[in-house]
């Protein structure tokens, strides 16, 4: 691993690279055993859902078949007038928008915004609760409560929620003139390709360009949102959207566990593609009333919420400061280099592969162990500005969630009230193992190592892609500190 790499070696040189970059001091097995163990709550949650069918209808709870339909149209408003289609009256249709309007300011405006002062003004704490690291890895002085960013992750989020929710919904409405080819075949990638690929993308990104320990936070925030959903969906069942307009809300011949699945709007996509994958696929649906809270949504958030928060905005810091000089009363040719196993060395900017690398912060002096020597012909260039603010990652999961609702309600199969369900049980599993789990433990450790304060017996001060590049002009990229 410590030869140079040219550039045009063999695929057996990748392959080797790739290899004992993933295993890092462990063998197949092991790695093997790990992931396992990584990503058993979302194994459980496969083996609960595809075995529901099994548990005895006469132990079930009833179906509530109108009360996702009737909070909907309540806490988000009836713009498709469906009170007048299921009920023949929407007197009560103005009513719906009153309780929308007082349930947005009261509930996602108020109250938020009421939490995040008493946190931030009158404890007046000083750092952010979410991001503690925040001053590492996105901003370049302590965490400020006033930032926009503060307020809006976690406490205004459910509002933008709210509001992209309702603007998507005006797109999705359920007649013969919105129904285009184009817009099926869109809406089933979204729905059925890029909800099983998205969170494995996700997962990649976060082992390639993150601390070791992250991609293993998201799996059990995943995991476990997701088998909260599940149980939701065994102990509170709701009908899906679909279920209301094909037999309509007082219908009670068919809210019973013998019901069969209905693909919605991937059927006209079988149509389209001349199979019937999508119709026998929901045929066989062991939850056909799981329609609360929606998995597609909180699946799409959870990818968000790790893609926005863990992707730096702070890249190439090092070379920038290595330009304007680190501190008036030192030159980074005066610094004390420091190698990984924490003994001093001689300064050798040639050959650099670890050094201190020191940045002022409120006052405060970080001291940051460097791994390689950072070439800013190659750094500098204006085409890496897109990777060194994040906007990539950022971009790609702010466009998966909007994408992954409008097609989540085009194809009729929920409602707004479960996909906006499926971001507060994203939130909620994303705040909890944040805080119990990935700032203590996985970003404090990692932290500490590449501050020299731990010393790095297994090499984990470096992320995948560092290990594979080591030594390479292009380790820095994969580096977080970069």
């Amino acid at each position: 691993m410590s030869d140079r790499y040219d550039g045009g070696g063999t695929v057996a040189k990748i392959v080797k690279r790739l290899y004992f970059g993933a295993v890092n001091q462990r063998n197949a097995l092991t790695l093997t055993l790990n992931f396992f163990v990584n990503f058993s709550p979302i194994l459980l949650w496969l083996i609960i859902f595809k075995n529901a069918g099994a548990i005895p209808i006469e132990v079930r709870p009833k179906i509530h078949s109108k009360a996702a339909f009737l909070l909907d149209i309540y806490l988000f408003g009836d713009l498709w007038n469906e009170l007048l289609f299921q009920y023949n009256n929407d007197r009560y249709r103005m009513a719906t928008f009153v309780t929308s309007f007082a349930f947005a300011v009261v509930c996602l405006v108020l109250i938020p915004v009421a939490i995040w002062y008493f946190i931030y003004y009158v404890k007046k704490v000083k750092y952010n609760v979410i991001e503690w690291y925040d001053h590492i890895f996105h901003f370049s002085s302590r965490s400020n409560p006033k930032r926009l960013r503060v307020l809006v992750v976690p406490f205004l989020l459910p509002l933008v929620a709210f509001l992209l929710l309702n603007f998507e919904h005006t797109f999705a409405v359920q007649t013969n003139e919105n129904f285009q080819k184009w817009k099926d075949i869109l809406a089933w990638f979204s729905y059925v390709i890029l909800h099983l690929t998205a969170p494995i993308l996700t997962a990649v990104y976060l082992y390639v360009f993150h601390p070791p320990g992250t991609v293993k936070c998201f799996a059990l925030a995943l995991g476990l949102q997701n088998l909260m959903g599940v149980c939701t969906h065994l102990l509170l069942p709701m009908a899906p959207p679909w279920f209301v307009h094909l037999y309509g809300i007082n219908d009670v011949e068919h809210v019973n566990y013998t019901q069969k699945g209905y693909a919605a709007g991937l059927t006209r996509v079988d149509s389209h593609l001349g199979t019937h994958l999508n119709n026998a696929g929901f045929h066989l649906s062991p939850i056909v009333f799981g329609a609360v809270p929606s998995l597609h949504s909180a699946m799409a958030v959870q990818c968000f919420l790790f893609l926005v928060t863990r992707s730096t905005t702070l890249k190439n810091r090092f070379t920038a400061q290595t330009a304007h000089g680190l501190d008036a009363a030192k030159s980074p040719e005066d610094l004390e280099l420091a190698s990984v196993d924490g003994t001093s060395q001689e300064v050798d900017q040639e050959s650099l592969v670890s050094s201190t690398v020191e940045r002022e912060n409120d006052g405060e002096v970080i001291s940051y162990l460097k791994y390689y020597h950072q070439d800013p012909s190659l750094t500098n260039r204006w085409y890496f500005t897109i990777f060194n603010k994040a906007i990539l990652p950022r971009f790609l999961g702010t466009g998966f969630i909007i994408l992954q609702w409008w097609a989540t309600m085009y194809l009729d199969h929920h409602y707004r009230f479960d996909l906006f369900i499926g971001v507060l049980y994203a939130l909620f599993m994303h705040i909890l193992i944040n805080n119990l789990i990935l700032q203590p433990r996985v970003l404090t450790r990692w932290i500490q190592i590449r501050t020299g304060q731990e010393p790095d017996t297994k090499n984990e001060g470096r992320t995948l892609g560092m290990r594979v590049f080591e030594n390479t002009r292009f380790e820095w990229f994969f580096d977080p500190l970069a």
